[in-house]
């Protein structure tokens, strides 16, 4: 069952990607537009940001974790 949902997911996510040409900015306006449709309508509830630590929070705890190599900082 749920490999019907997820193939049925993909499937609306090509096909919305395919009305656009496949060009990613124009798909990426085309969601940020729909998401703005929906915070207005009311019916939906929406986080103040994404949970969980920032990419450069998760950066650090990967590296301190041993998980991770490098340096966090900018390239120099």
């Amino acid at each position: 069952m749920a490999d019907d949902e997820i193939r049925i997911i993909r499937q609306v996510r090509h096909e919305i990607s395919a009305e656009f040409g496949h060009d990613v900015d124009r798909v990426l306006d085309y969601y940020r537009r729909v998401e703005e449709e929906l915070k207005h309508s009311g019916r939906f509830r929406f986080a103040a940001r994404a949970a969980g630590p920032e990419p450069t929070e998760a950066c650090e705890a990967a590296i301190a974790s041993g998980m991770m190599v490098g340096s966090v900082g900018p390239p120099a």
